[in-house]
């Protein structure tokens, strides 16, 4: 589903180019690029039924950069019904009555890390490479009148290169291994005799991505970035940004949705405005319009850098 409105509206892919918070969902290696602790909040309701949360927070210590996030999707109530007489069909005398509500969620806690690990050019560095991992722990609930959860374990690692091309060309390519060990949620509820256990498998998902940066006049970068993973059969992530020095940002994208049939595209498109206060410190809002078969969504993220 994608989090932080900047990836969101360059089409979802963000694993080259994530040097905030957030970098510990789309590749666990572009956290050590952060000298300063950051933060990244993001709400939105979908389609206006379900309410989507997520919270990262990144601080470096030593010559490392850790960071813990929650993320909930969750769609809350669910209208539960029952009839007078449940032997026979709904009719104008056996009508359903509410009998109740139930809501679902799913919810995802991390843990991220990430360093740099190499630097090339000697005095003044052309190239540097930066390693990261992250572990998470899924618990999906849904409330009465089944009492159904599942639980699962996962992880990923990435990496991260960023060389300097010429005074104002910067050139970036990751690799994210995701669900690295494979992922199994395990659920609650009671097999036939003699069956295993229930559990859900998500498979390991493999992501490439590049990202060119190049400054244009006028203080502006132009930045264009591309992304591939093998879950999806390997769909294609678009996306753009022009950043107006480190005020405002315009950006656009494309992403793919493949089934068996056919090969859906959707736009995407933002804007981002940031703060910066003489300490170094920030404060940045972003927003993302991303299309769908259910029609469009607004999200809307905050950041903050101390």
């Amino acid at each position: 589903m994608g989090v932080g409105a900047r990836a969101l509206a360059m089409g979802g892919g963000y694993a080259a180019l994530a040097t905030d918070a957030t970098a510990a969902y789309w590749n666990p290696a572009g956290l050590g690029q952060l000298k300063r602790s950051d933060a990244s909040f993001m709400h939105s309701t979908l389609f206006g039924l379900d309410s989507y949360d997520y919270l990262a927070v990144a601080r470096p210590f030593g010559d490392s950069v850790w960071s813990a996030s929650l993320l909930r999707v969750g769609v809350g109530d669910i209208i539960l019904t029952t009839v007078k007489d449940p032997t026979s069909p709904v009719s104008s005398v056996n009508r359903p009555l509410k009998s109740g509500t139930a809501s679902i969620a799913s919810n995802a806690v991390g843990i991220g890390w990430g360093k740099q690990i190499l630097e090339t050019g000697g005095n003044a560095p052309r190239g540097v490479v930066y390693a990261g991992a992250s572990g998470k722990l899924l618990f999906i609930s849904s409330g009465v009148p089944t009492g159904t959860n599942g639980l699962g374990v996962g992880g990923d690692v990435g990496f991260l290169g960023v060389w300097r091309a010429g005074d104002g060309t910067r050139f970036r390519a990751a690799v994210n291994g995701q669900d690295f060990f494979r992922t199994n949620i395990y659920w609650n509820t009671v097999p036939r005799q003699g069956a295993a256990s229930h559990k859900d498998t998500i498979l390991q998902n493999a992501k490439i991505a590049a990202a060119v940066s190049q400054s244009a006049p006028g203080g502006s970068v132009v930045t264009i970035s591309a992304e591939t993973d093998s879950r999806q059969e390997f769909e294609m992530h678009y996306g753009a940004e022009w950043a107006l020095g480190e005020a405002l940002a315009l950006r656009a994208g494309l992403q793919e949705r493949k089934s068996s049939a056919e090969t859906l595209r959707d736009v995407t498109a933002g804007a981002g405005l940031q703060l910066g206060f003489v300490g170094g410190e920030s404060f940045r809002v972003d927003y993302a319009f991303t299309g769908g078969d259910l029609g469009g969504s607004h999200r809307v993220s905050l950041g903050v850098r101390f």
